[in-house]
């Protein structure tokens, strides 16, 4: 893995903890297209995380667009802190009271 993407995992993972969600790095186990990332909000709501190269120009595998179609809503490729931060406030309601 690029040191970018390393580092784009790191700081969303940090992120999200200090928002309360779990974040768990999902092992391959020879299984290629699994996402990097699940993150998990206290009650079980779960979000699947692709990280990409930050900025783009990632090439998403058939693998890859395999899992992203099979885990449907709960799947999305992150490219960046900024739409990190977008799609967990939207997909966990983080700003509802």
């Amino acid at each position: 893995m690029k040191r970018e993407e390393r580092k784009l995992e790191v700081e969303c993972c940090t992120i999200a903890r200090t928002l309360g969600l779990a974040a768990v790095k999902l092992e391959k186990n020879g299984n290629k297209g699994i996402p990097d990332y699940l993150f998990i909000k206290k009650g079980g709501r779960s979000l699947y995380v692709e990280f990409k190269k930050p900025g783009g120009g990632g090439v998403v595998s058939p693998e890859q667009r395999f899992w992203a179609d099979f885990l449907g809503d709960s799947h999305v490729f992150v490219d960046s802190v900024e739409r990190f931060e977008d799609v967990i406030v939207a997909f966990f309601h983080l700003l509802d009271s």
